[in-house]
């Protein structure tokens, strides 16, 4: 995995793609090399390899948070967002610890045009990241897109209680409290 970064950083692929490779035959149950090598594919306009790699892991370790997450990302770039969206959701389902996996999932799930389940999702990732500024963000603006005021405004004090520098926080803030 080392040498395969190594040989990425100097942009010899040849060599990063065998060492990724070669990393996945000593240790298939590392979630690195699956990722790199999907990297290096995505790189070199391979997505399509990117994500057999990926799904050949997920094929052996199906609840790997992080190669799940990838192969969502990778279909969001393909425009399978559909797809996507299952491996979006079980990023977020594998390990809600990671308040990222949720936050991109609600993203996702509101630009499919269902806020409703993006707040249940944030409101969720909420009790286990309070201070978690993306996912608190989220849930002012599609409260306030979806016409809660009341909840929209309960989520600005929250980021203006804990993000006062943040001038973007305190517009929000003044515009729903008027």
């Amino acid at each position: 995995l080392n040498f395969g970064n190594l040989y990425l950083n100097t942009g010899d692929y040849e060599k990063a793609e065998a060492s990724y490779k070669e990393a996945l035959e000593i240790e298939p149950g590392l979630v690195g090399p699956y990722i790199n090598l999907a990297d290096l594919y995505r790189r070199m306009d391979r997505d399509e390899e990117g994500a057999q790699v990926l799904q050949s892991g997920l094929d052996k370790y199906p609840e790997l948070s992080a190669l799940n997450y990838s192969l969502g990302l990778l279909k969001v770039r393909q425009g399978k967002h559909e797809e996507a969206m299952v491996y979006l959701e079980n990023a977020a389902k594998y390990d809600p610890n990671d308040a990222h996996y949720s936050y991109v999932y609600a993203i996702g799930l509101n630009s499919q045009q269902d806020p409703m389940k993006a707040l249940e999702v944030l409101k969720a990732a909420v009790i286990l990241h309070p201070y978690d500024r993306n996912i608190l963000y989220s849930l002012c603006t599609i409260s306030m897109e979806n016409g809660m005021p009341a909840e929209a405004l309960q989520y600005a004090d929250k980021l203006v209680e804990n993000y006062p520098e943040d001038s973007n926080y305190q517009q929000i803030h003044g515009i729903l409290n008027n």
